[in-house]
């Protein structure tokens, strides 16, 4: 069995200066993660044009995708 990790998914804007949104979810690969992260993203209502989505488990960037990328 998969052992479920908990990452933390940032949206930052003024080139990674400031939070702009950011959650926590459960995943059990980094692949996965990554996935639910692009997935959140789609939910809410607006994203800042120059936001940044970082992905991370416990404080170790696992992944950072550019505006555009997500």
């Amino acid at each position: 069995m998969a052992r479920l990790m908990e990452y933390q998914i940032v949206l930052l804007t003024d080139e990674g200066a400031a939070t702009y949104e950011s959650t926590a979810l459960i995943a059990s690969t980094n692949f996965e993660a990554v996935e639910k992260a692009k997935t959140w993203t789609k939910s809410l209502d607006a994203i800042a044009d120059d936001a940044w989505l970082q992905i991370s488990l416990n404080g170790i960037g696992i992944r950072c995708l550019g505006p555009g990328g997500f």
